[in-house]
This record gives C-alpha cells, structure tokens and sequence, in this order.
C-alpha cells in the first residue's frame, strides 16, 4: 500500500515550476469596498462515488469497492468541480478537484483545503502543512489544477506595502475567494481583506514557505489512528 510520505515525495519532486505572482493587499468591507466579484459555474452533476472509489483505491491502495462517500461540490465555468470529501470506511476527509477525466487530487488530510477556483483554473486554500510546495504566504495558497497529493502550488509574493501593512498578522490570513481578476477576498485577524494583482515593475518579498518535512509521515500515522478507534 502506497503511503501518503511516499506520496508527498512523489508530488513535490515531479511538481513544475511557475512563474510568481505578485500581490498587493488592502483591508476592505465586503459590499461596499470589497472588488471581488463570483466566477462562473459548470452545468452537471460532477463527481459520483464511483470516481472516487476509483481514485482512493489507485493512489492509496485501499480496497473502496464497498466504500461510500460523501462530498461537497463547488465549480468554475471550466468543467472543474471542487469541495470536501470524506468517506465510511477509511476515514478519508480532504478536499478533492475533479474534471470529466475524474477525480484528479488529493490525497493530502485534513484541514487541507480548496476554498475556491476562477475560471483561469486558479485555486486558492489553505494548507497548514506547506505540501503545495510554492506557497510563500503561511498557510494560504494559489495554485494550479495539477497535482495528486495536494495541488500544484504557484510562488506568492507580496508587495512591500502589503507585507508592511499584514505584519505579523499575515499568520492569520485566510484566503475564501478569488474572481476572474485573480482578485482574492480574505479574513485575517483585524477582518477584511482584498489581494490584488500588482504591477510585476514593484518589486515582491516572498513569505518564507512553513513546509514541515516531517509532516507527511504524520499524516499518515494520523490515518491509521482514526482506522484504529
């Protein structure tokens, strides 16, 4: 049976490099100063258990022939539905991204999870344990489709005004939307929040990434803790 560390080392040695992308930051009050505005949506039902089975079984190896699930469904106007998803058998509660193909990730635990997606294919979450690999502000990411383990993350970098301004309260930062400006509405610690896309002419700080090596063997010891209460 594959391990989710096995796993992990898969993804983040096979995960492509992106170009970064540099954002700006401003509190803002949703409804009134806040820019961000929905993205489309796709027609149809989306994921069915069977994809899933199909999907937990290929990059776990667990036997899900029997295995129920239960999920959430969000999408963009390209087809991608994406949510939460947990299951009967194997305690299995993550976050997944599916397209007419299938299921296409994760495999990574708890409290991972996709917030949202654009119709540019930009997917924004947060991810506590650093597995999306390019991810520069503490938890939250922005990343791309690809990826098995947890998406492929895209290097983010902050203007100075903005890093000034977040301080040590960019720790708090969560990030809940993102519309076809590839604008981004937050909450953090002192309440609203909008990221812009800044002009690649000011120059970034990128945040240091708060990915722990040890961290995928914990999830997995995790894992086999739930099988076994």
């Amino acid at each position: 049976m594959k391990t989710l560390l096995a796993l992990s080392a898969a993804f983040m040695l096979g995960a492509p490099a992106s170009a970064a992308l540099l954002y700006d930051a401003h509190s803002c009050t949703p409804g009134i100063s806040c820019a961000v505005t929905s993205h489309g949506s796709s027609l149809g039902t989306g994921p069915s258990n069977a994809d899933f089975q199909s999907f937990f079984a290929a990059n776990l190896g667990f036997d899900t022939s029997a295995d129920t699930f239960t999920w959430t469904a969000s999408s963009n106007a390209n087809g991608y539905f994406f949510g939460n998803v947990s299951d009967s058998q194997y305690a299995i509660n993550t976050s997944y991204l599916w397209n007419s193909s299938g299921v296409i990730c994760c495999t990574i635990d708890e409290p991972y999870a996709i917030a949202d997606g654009n119709d540019h294919n930009l997917f924004i979450g947060s991810d506590i344990y650093g597995q999306s690999g390019q991810q520069y502000l503490w938890a939250e990411f922005i990343a791309n489709p690809g990826g098995t383990f947890a998406l492929t993350g895209i290097p983010l970098q902050l203007t100075p005004q903005a890093y000034s301004m977040l301080g040590a309260d960019l720790i708090s930062v969560q990030f809940l939307a993102i519309d076809n400006s590839d604008r981004i509405l937050a909450r953090w610690s002192q309440g609203w929040l909008e990221f812009d896309p800044a002009s690649s002419s000011n120059p970034g700080i990128p945040e240091p990434a708060t990915a722990l090596l040890a961290l995928p063997l914990l999830l997995l010891l995790r894992r086999r803790s739930k099988l076994s209460r």
